[in-house]
């Protein structure tokens, strides 16, 4: 706690010893100057020092080490120290600003002194003395000083009297003056100009002069400009002399003018001095506003009076020296077969007007008919009328209060007249907001050239309005104004001749371009599978804000992006070998010299390629062209194929052998009986009953009907309780039957289901149930009925197999009509075991269940007399009877 006490209070005792000898105003016997002068020359060497007094060393606890210097903040390197214990000099090289010595005590920095530095130069020798004396005013004299200084110096003028004590003017400037009544007339003087600072002092050489030779007047008064009626392009100016000059003073006049507004002054100079106070100017430009100012100067003096101030006049006017630039713009023909023409021309310049224009005189005559004239006046600067399709000349003058101006002419052409020599080429260059246009003609045209230009927008190509300007003959280049940029223009140069204009040559043109303002219009996509179609609209003219040089797709997919550029001209592209069913963002730039603006579409692949679809419907739709085909060779052939795959089966009732079996059968009461009688099912299997015929038979079957075709005869035999009665009328026929052989065959029936038959269906249409073997089927009822009447049993023979199955003649006529078939139904034969007819019976039906073994007698129940039964059917085949013929035969 003590310690912390006693440093503090040495702390305390250090500061107050610093602060005493601050406050008694010892500051210098801390630290002092050692140089004389604080005032340095210019980018010279100079040193400077810092002292500390010996007894407040120990008290501060530093030296003159622990000193460091500044100078303008900076601090200045130790190399250029020199220091004892007391004392810190330093070195420097000399700037103008402030020098600062520091002092480091304990860590702690403190500005012991700082130095004011005035660098500057020692002042130059006064050259070129001059004097000017003002009536009763001042005597002035003036002085060119030399170099600059840089730092404070007195200038003092010594006037040297003749007999008279000398006086002296002191300043800081290059000039000093005398004031009134200390002026003279006339006397001659001394002068002498020291220059004088803190690094130095200098002193002019004497001027002899005398004060007559000093004066300088006030310039003219009340100057006065106006136009001369008498005189054209001149002006008369007048003024006052000056008041104050010394009386006996002759003075001399010069005058200068101007075109107002244009800075360029000319002065007037004649052979003999002007001593008068007015003058004519004349050779100027009529009706043009000029400026004048008028001075003056004592004679055998040195010095001119200031410019009086600037007076205007306006010259007279004149005609105007220039017809006005003329120009057309020809619209196409209306329904009449006339053209409009819209005639254009430009105001003269002011220097070409001479003069107010107070309107304009336009005329148009035929070329070839200098009677037929059109006159008009117009105050406007255009004019439209309807020409035919003759050449016309038109002129158009410009009139002011002095007269007309020159006519300026311009042809039109006929409408079948052949156009002249047109530009070779025309090249357009931006330059500083202007536009440069150059050309190159085939020869030079008699009336120079003309460039028109006008705004391109996609309403109308010309829906600007139309900028033009008149060239000379030997111009090949010029610079439009007036341009907007980011729009495009159309530029035209014409060849002007005096049999009218030559053919344009046309060139769009940017006096600067940009990127497009909005990107392409994107039409949908036309996906195809892995291709897609783009297609967009260009950019609207006003909107493209530059020439399109390509455009950019971009379409990218989960799985990377690609980039395809075309040229300007293209509109539509179609992308390919993208991946299938995959989604892509599709952009399309359209490109400047500037840059590009973009457009965005989405779209997705399709899964299925074209190829794949290909394969898919192509095999379907050759299978469907093939089915359809088909069926339409089938339903053209439809007779064929039935008669091919359901063949037709002959029916023995409507053959000519059935009908002479039914008719011989029944009148000889030969009826053929059932082998099974009683039996209520149709068993699989069924009896055919093959009758050979003799020889005697066949000739008269033959005769019977030669052209009757052979059917094939289903014969149900079925037995009666008695056989049947032989009747004596028709023993012809009984002979052929009992001459007859019969064998009994059983036969699957299953080959056959479709053509049991069944006397329900006798009015089908099908081929089995024809209206022969109806016919045949209502016959034989009839003779059924009899048999059953007569109560008798019949069977047929049993003959040997070998003699029925002869060969059979495919080709034999009977055979083609056999088709249709016969169902007989006969009364069942009683079961009577001791009837040796029906032991025939059943000896038969022991053969048949001999040859097939599926016969059943067991299944067999007897039936009540006269009771029907279900019919067996009996067939002869075709094969059999054909083979059987044909053995006959």
């Amino acid at each position: 706690m003590l310690s912390m006490e006693s440093t503090i209070s040495a702390w305390a005792w250090v500061i107050f010893s610093i602060s005493a000898c601050v406050a008694e105003g010892k500051l210098s016997r801390l630290c002092h100057d050692v140089s004389s002068t604080k005032v340095f020359k210019l980018q010279s060497s100079a040193s400077l020092s810092c002292g500390l007094r010996e007894d407040c060393l120990k008290s501060l606890g530093a030296n003159a080490s622990h000193i460091f210097w500044k100078m303008n903040g900076t601090q200045i390197p130790q190399q250029q120290y020199d220091f004892n214990t007391t004392v810190s000099r330093v070195t420097f090289q000399v700037l103008k600003g402030y020098l600062t010595c520091h002092i480091n005590m304990k860590g702690v920095t403190n500005i012991l002194h700082r130095f004011t530095i005035k660098a500057g130069l020692p002042p130059d020798k006064p050259k070129n003395i001059s004097c000017v004396s003002r009536w009763r005013k001042s005597f002035t004299c003036f002085w060119d000083q030399g170099h600059e200084t840089f730092i404070e110096t007195n200038f003092t003028l010594i006037r040297i009297q003749d007999q008279r004590k000398n006086d002296t003017c002191v300043t800081l400037k290059n000039t000093c003056s005398f004031l009134f009544p200390r002026i003279y007339i006339s006397e001659n003087l001394k002068l002498i100009v020291m220059a004088q600072n803190a690094l130095g002092k200098a002193q002019s050489d004497p001027l002899f002069l005398n004060t007559w030779h000093t004066w300088k007047t006030n310039p003219p008064q009340n100057v006065i400009v106006r136009s001369d009626p008498g005189q054209l392009r001149s002006l008369l100016v007048t003024w006052h002399e000056p008041t104050e000059k010394p009386p006996t003073l002759v003075l001399v006049y010069e005058l200068q003018y101007q075109m107002t507004g244009t800075g360029k002054w000319i002065q007037v100079t004649e052979a003999e001095k002007i001593y008068n106070t007015s003058y004519v100017i004349k050779n100027l430009k009529p009706f043009t506003n000029y400026t004048v100012a008028v001075r003056c100067i004592g004679e055998s003096l040195f010095f001119w009076s200031d410019w009086s101030s600037k007076k205007t006049g306006l010259t007279p006017a004149a005609k105007p020296t220039k017809g006005p630039a003329l120009w057309r713009q020809i619209m196409n023909l209306d329904s009449q077969g006339n053209r409009k023409v819209h005639l254009l021309w430009k105001a003269l310049n002011r220097s070409e007007t001479n003069g107010i224009i107070l309107g304009y005189r336009m005329q148009c005559v035929k070329r070839n008919d200098p009677t037929v004239m059109l006159q008009h006046n117009t105050t406007y600067l255009n004019y439209s009328l309807f020409l035919m399709h003759e050449a016309y000349v038109i002129t158009v003058v410009a009139y002011n209060s002095a007269g007309d101006s020159p006519k300026a002419a311009l042809v039109v052409p006929a409408i079948n007249q052949t156009g002249f020599a047109a530009v070779q080429y025309v090249k357009v260059t931006p330059q500083n907001n202007l536009l440069l246009v150059q050309w190159k003609a085939t020869r030079p045209p008699d009336n120079g050239y003309v460039i028109e230009w006008y705004l391109i927008l996609d309403t109308s190509p010309s829906a600007g309005p139309l900028h033009w300007q008149h060239e000379d003959n030997t111009s090949e280049m010029s610079y439009l104004q007036g341009l907007e940029r980011y729009k495009r223009y159309n530029i035209s140069v014409y060849s002007v001749y005096n049999d009218g204009p030559g053919d344009p040559f046309s060139i769009p043109a940017y006096l600067q371009q940009d990127i497009p303002e909005e990107g392409p219009n994107i039409f949908a996509p036309i996906v195809k599978g892995t291709e897609v179609t783009v297609k967009w609209n260009e950019i609207p003219v006003e909107k493209q804000r530059g020439f399109i040089t390509n455009y950019t797709i971009f379409y990218k997919c989960a799985k990377g992006e690609n980039a395809i550029t075309v040229n300007s001209t293209v509109h539509e592209y179609t992308l390919k070998s993208l991946q299938k069913d995959t989604e892509y963002t599709l952009h399309v730039m359209a490109s400047t010299e500037k840059g590009g603006m973009n457009s965005s579409i989405f779209f997705k692949t399709n899964a299925l390629e074209p190829e794949d679809t290909a394969v898919i419907v192509v095999p379907v739709l050759v299978c469907f062209l093939l089915i359809v085909n088909v069926l339409m060779i089938c339903f053209g052939n439809k007779h064929k194929i039935k008669n091919h795959i359901w063949p037709d089966v002959a029916d023995p009732a409507g053959s000519t052998l059935a009908d002479w079996f039914h008719k011989h059968q029944y009148k000889m009461d030969q009826t053929p009986k059932l082998l099974n009688p009683g039996n209520e099912f149709n068993t699989d299997f069924s009896t055919v009953e093959v009758l050979y015929l003799s020889e005697e038979s066949k000739l008269q079957l033959a005769r019977k009907d030669k052209d009757s075709l052979l059917h094939t005869v289903e014969v149900e035999c079925s037995f009666t309780t008695s056989p049947p009665q032989q009747s004596t009328s028709n023993d012809e026929q009984t002979n052929l039957l009992q001459s007859m052989n019969t064998v009994i065959y059983t036969i699957l029936e299953e080959g056959y289901k479709s053509q049991i038959p069944d006397m329900s269906r006798s009015s089908s249409k099908q081929p089995l149930l024809s209206n022969t073997s109806e016919k045949s089927i209502s016959d034989f009822e009839m003779e059924i009925n009899t048999t059953d009447r007569a109560g008798e049993n019949w069977c047929p023979q049993i003959i040997e197999e070998n003699d029925v199955f002869q060969p059979i003649d495919k080709n034999n006529a009977y055979l083609k009509n056999s088709l249709n078939v016969t169902e007989l139904q006969i009364a069942p034969c009683p079961d009577n075991s001791n009837d040796p007819a029906f032991d025939s019976c059943t000896k038969v039906d022991h053969k048949v269940q001999e040859d097939t073994g599926t016969v059943d007698l067991n299944l067999q129940t007897p039936q009540q007399d006269n009771q029907a039964t279900n019919p067996v059917q009996t067939y002869i085949t075709v094969e059999l009877l054909g083979s059987m013929l044909n053995n006959e035969t």
